[in-house]
């Protein structure tokens, strides 16, 4: 039926475009622990500024979701260069993530929120649904939902079992008739980090894929 699994790639973008309303989509996208061949999410969430460097952002997250939300100038001093402080403090308090109470503290008011709400990563296999299958079990460390599409020829041969018992998604495909077979349950990621960084790379890759007038400007830290 599909000679490539590139062939595959364009039905399965329109198959969740129509069944998700998901409009926003990133092909090939360098996770870190593999290249999924497909990331869709719903929409993206506007920000003053998106982050561009994962130590930074790495950083952020850890000061913003401390319990302790009195900030000093050494909790910065520890994380940034000396060069970086006045710049981040500054971007943190036009984002609305901290506020200054005196020239001495910080105090958290807002955590970070992720520039997309949910990932769908899609890993696409003509026949080889073993290894498509330890692909998708990886993007469970930032996906929302990690699915294995495969050609319709073959996914007869499919343990679903093993695919359910670890809330891996089937999907099969066809050029007439494409259809989720196992639809997995939504979970939490397994790397908070992971999540955020890759949701501001995907976010990157729309903008400059797509540059629309509705997305907000670009400003990276």
């Amino acid at each position: 039926m599909f000679r490539y699994e590139k062939d595959m790639i364009p039905i399965i973008k329109e198959f969740f475009k129509e069944r998700f309303k998901q409009s926003l989509s990133v092909e090939e996208l360098n996770t870190g622990i593999g290249i999924a061949d497909i990331v869709f999410s719903k929409k993206i969430n506007k920000r003053e500024y998106y982050f561009n460097n994962f130590e930074l952002l790495f950083h952020t997250l850890t000061l913003l979701n401390r319990k302790n939300k009195k900030l000093t100038e050494f909790d910065f001093v520890t994380r940034f260069s000396k060069k970086q402080i006045h710049s981040i403090i500054e971007k943190y308090i036009s984002m609305e993530l901290i506020e200054g109470k005196n020239s001495e503290y910080f105090y958290v008011k807002n955590k970070l929120k992720p520039t997309i709400s949910e990932f769908y990563a899609i890993e696409a296999k003509l026949k080889d649904w073993k290894s498509g299958f330890y692909q998708a079990m990886r993007y469970k460390n930032f996906a929302q939902k990690s699915f294995l599409a495969l050609s319709s020829d073959f996914t007869h041969r499919v343990d679903e079992k093993l695919l359910i018992e670890n809330n891996i998604g089937l999907i099969s495909v066809s050029r007439d008739k494409t259809k989720i077979i196992i639809n997995p349950k939504k979970e939490t990621p397994n790397d908070k980090v992971a999540f955020y960084y890759l949701g501001e790379m995907f976010t990157k890759k729309i903008f400059y894929n797509y540059m629309r007038k509705e997305y907000y400007p670009q400003q990276w830290l």
